[in-house]
């Protein structure tokens, strides 16, 4: 069972390119069943919603993490005279990040609560 499709992602939280949303959803929805130990899967109303906006988000936020290098250790770009320095995340810290992300969405559903 899929938490959402494309036509309520690009509805909601677009950010991503259809292709790119096709890549990354199943990760995402892997991560969210990981995290709430899949109680996510029998959610229902108000809280089946904050699945699906925690899927699209978690997704967007993986997005903005890759791009800037999270979890690559790169810590500095050059090019011809021109350099960056960026912050340095390890793997560790983009997946504290995602895990966070979920947490700020699924926040008082009781899905991410202790066994």
């Amino acid at each position: 069972m899929a938490y959402i499709d494309w036509e309520w992602y690009n509805s909601h939280f677009p950010r991503l390119t259809r292709q790119k949303f096709e890549q990354r959803l199943p990760a995402a929805e892997m991560k969210v069943d990981i995290l709430t130990h899949n109680r996510a899967r029998d959610a229902a109303g108000y809280k089946m919603e904050q699945v699906k906006a925690c899927v699209a988000n978690l997704m967007n936020r993986q997005a903005q993490l890759e791009e800037a290098g999270a979890g690559s250790n790169v810590k500095s770009v050059s090019n011809d005279g021109y350099s960056e320095t960026y912050e340095q995340v390890t793997p560790e810290q983009a997946e504290e990040t995602l895990r966070r992300e979920c947490f700020v969405w699924l926040s008082g559903t009781g899905l991410m609560g202790a066994l």
